[in-house]
């Protein structure tokens, strides 16, 4: 599954947008989501977490569960790298 967030069009920040971006990573279909931009279920088991901020694109690739809460966990920091 491909998941796009656009922080750029969302108009939470702080705690309320940290929460979010965790519930969307570790339950992309079973929560509101506010700025879930587009969401693609290409029939793969891994999932692809586009982030949209600042006008720039990061992408992370999350092979099962246990990598999905720890980049939950981890936030915002875990695509700066990317």
């Amino acid at each position: 599954m491909k998941i796009v967030i656009d922080h750029d069009k969302c108009q939470h920040s702080g705690a309320f947008a940290d929460r979010c971006l965790a519930l969307t990573i570790r339950n992309p279909l079973g929560h509101e989501r506010y700025c879930m931009a587009q969401m693609e279920d290409d029939g793969r088991p891994e999932l692809m977490v586009v982030l949209i901020f600042d006008g720039q694109e990061h992408t992370l690739v999350l092979a099962d569960k246990e990598e999905q809460n720890a980049v939950a966990f981890e936030g915002w920091s875990a695509f700066a790298g990317s």
